[in-house]
């Protein structure tokens, strides 16, 4: 599949996520996860969900501390740097990666960026718990220096023996050591120790800051990738098939017209020109031999055939130059066969019948010429239909049902390699050219 270009993706930014590229949950911890990561509206959700879930927790921890008889103020000193530096650390570091993002930066530019702003926004962060560490410290103890142990007291704040009731309470650490058990030396078990605690906490604080996002972000822009792809397809798909109803419904309206208007003037040239009849017969057997196969398709086939269409349109000039003496033509080609999608070029002669043939007094010549060109280092099929009719008035363009059908259709299947033109030209009447690849 081709890639998406950064840019329409860029563009959805701020739109919520297909279902099978976001993660679907209705709780508000979540919501952020419906749109794109480092979009204003994932940014906003996100600090709503991470702001409410600390001011939980800063309701119910002060109620527990309580509940335990500990010194509330030391709990203060020791928990609002955390809750500020968490705070800054959820804000501060993804809000630059959402402006990062809004620059639509090129994609390898863009992931340095990225990792820079997070990785600033962290620092930022440990700078605002330290400053906000020692501001506590020094308001509450006027001692900025101080160390607090608050979840373990100090050996001079745990009870004697002698005095089993009296309550644990937080306070002041010295710098004077406890006492140490010399019979208990296990580095192995003090390292395992150690990384039990700060695994759990590294990945909480990375989670915090953004950091498991930026991997979610390159997956999800590339899962996202994929759903548009098909999606395009898929509208391309629904544009083909409306395209192909289309011409069901132009060949189901034309034919009909055709057919009595055929029948019609054989019916006038039978008592006068007898001989006339039977050619205008003949001609509409040869148009039906070489039509009738591409009609029961009704449009459905992917491609056609130019040989055969080559003949329908020399099978339907002949019978209307029956039906219309003053009428010539000429085909050529000096392509022998090559894909073309079906009804195409019978429907660029009828229109040259139509508007150019039938409205003109006098002479009136049709030219059908089929070529191979080189053009961008693609080799493509030129097709033209040029008569020497009344014209459009000497516009460029047509904006008929048919012509518009045949537009649509090269436009579903080639894109902008194939194109249909209407050129007016300088002896009267109008040159329509296609010019789509040649595939054999």
């Amino acid at each position: 599949m081709p890639s998406v270009n950064p840019r329409l993706i860029h563009a959805m930014s701020d739109q919520v996520l297909p279902s099978e590229v976001s993660l679907q949950s209705d709780t508000w911890l979540y919501r952020y996860r419906h749109f794109p990561v480092f979009s204003t509206t994932w940014f906003r959700y996100r600090a709503l969900a991470f702001g409410g879930a600390q001011l939980i927790l800063l309701i119910l921890l002060p109620l527990l501390v309580l509940l335990q008889h500990r010194d509330i103020k030391a709990f203060f000193v020791f928990a609002g740097p955390m809750y500020g530096g968490g705070a800054a650390l959820f804000l501060l570091g993804p809000a630059m990666a959402v402006c990062v993002r809004q620059k639509a930066y090129p994609v390898r530019k863009e992931a340095i960026f990225l990792g820079g702003a997070l990785c600033l926004g962290a620092l930022l962060s440990f700078g605002i718990y330290k400053g906000l560490n020692y501001a506590a410290k020094y308001v509450a103890y006027s001692d900025a220096n101080v160390e607090i142990s608050f979840w373990h007291p100090t050996p001079e704040q745990r009870p004697s023996s002698g005095d089993r009731q009296a309550p644990e309470k937080p306070g002041i650490a010295t710098s004077e050591p406890g006492p140490i058990n010399a019979a208990v030396d296990q580095p192995l078990v003090d390292i395992l120790l150690n990384l039990i605690r700060v695994v759990p906490l590294a990945g909480m604080l990375i989670y915090t800051g953004s950091g498991f996002d930026l991997w979610v972000f390159y997956r999800q822009r590339k899962k996202l990738a994929e759903a548009m792809q098909l999606q395009e397809l898929q509208r391309a798909q629904d544009a083909r098939r409306e395209a192909e109803l289309r011409l069901s419904v132009l060949v189901a309206q034309v034919e009909p017209h055709f057919l009595f208007n055929t029948l019609a003037g054989v019916r006038s040239a039978i008592l006068t020109e007898p001989a006339r009849a039977t050619a205008i017969v003949d001609h509409l057997v040869d148009y039906l031999r070489a039509t009738i196969p591409q009609m029961r398709d009704d449009g459905a086939s992917v491609q056609g055939r130019l040989a055969q269409q080559l003949e329908a349109a020399r099978a339907y000039l002949a019978l209307m130059q029956a039906r219309i003496p003053r009428l010539s033509f000429s085909v050529e080609s000096d392509v022998e066969d090559a894909a073309l999608p079906p009804l195409m070029l019978i429907s660029l002669v009828e229109n040259a019948v139509k508007h150019g043939v039938e409205p003109k007094i006098g002479p009136v010549h049709i030219s059908l010429t089929a070529r191979r060109m080189q053009r961008d280092d693609e080799e493509v099929l030129e097709l033209t239909v040029a008569d020497n009719g009344i014209g459009f008035g000497g516009t460029t363009s047509g904006s008929g049902i048919g012509l518009a059908n045949i537009r649509e259709r090269l436009e579903s299947m080639f894109g902008k390699r194939a194109s249909l033109q209407l050129n007016a030209r300088a002896e009267g009447g109008i040159a329509a050219v296609i010019i789509l690849p040649l595939l054999n």
